[in-house]
């Protein structure tokens, strides 16, 4: 992992996804945010919303969130919201809540069934625009790649190799069972110095 003085990725300035040319209402994702965090619920937004978010994209099908805390903490903050909630499968090794009939998905527990064991992606806040939390982009490198997702991964991997990684976060993300290629990938990122 090398160290410079670039400062972590943050999002673009100026009105949050002004580029955006179609996406689900923003009022919505703002809507659930709000109401998950006023449960005490830590949320980030994720997938291509964060892409939208960092300017590496301009159409947004859905609004992805990703969480770590417990199932029961979601539903509560949600307050008898309708929900239909996913289990696992052969990749994920997650659960998840659609909500507003799938315009809405919020990942719990955000993890995949890889080949050395389960690799959990963590809910880890980079930055916050006009109040939306955003997920890590090395999470969601590491996450595309793992999706087969190749063009989306490599886009964040440019992206943090511009705009230089979290070493936290880096540092996190070495710790779970990835393919030695992709920890050799992620590793090899400059990271901003925190001191």
């Amino acid at each position: 992992m090398r160290t410079d003085d670039r400062r972590p990725p943050q999002a673009p300035k100026g009105p949050f996804m002004h580029h955006v040319k179609s996406s689900p209402p923003l009022s919505l994702l703002r809507s659930y945010v709000e109401r998950l965090e006023a449960g005490g619920v830590t949320v980030a937004l994720a997938g291509s919303g964060l892409l939208a978010a960092l300017g590496l994209a301009d159409t947004v099908r859905d609004w992805d969130l990703t969480t770590d805390d417990p199932y029961e903490r979601v539903v509560d903050a949600l307050a008898g919201e309708h929900h239909v909630l996913h289990g696992s499968d052969d990749l994920h090794a997650d659960r998840k809540l659609a909500l507003a009939g799938g315009t809405v998905e919020l990942i719990l527990g955000f993890a995949f069934h890889a080949e050395r064991g389960v690799v959990r992606i963590p809910t880890l806040v980079s930055a916050r625009v006009e109040g939306i939390p955003l997920a890590s982009p090395e999470g969601w490198a590491i996450a595309y790649h793992l999706l087969g997702r190749m063009e989306k991964s490599a886009a964040l991997f440019d992206h943090l190799a511009r705009h230089a990684a979290d070493p936290a976060a880096v540092t996190r993300l070495l710790e779970e069972p990835l393919p030695p290629s992709l920890a050799t990938r992620l590793a090899a990122l400059p990271t901003s110095r925190t001191t």
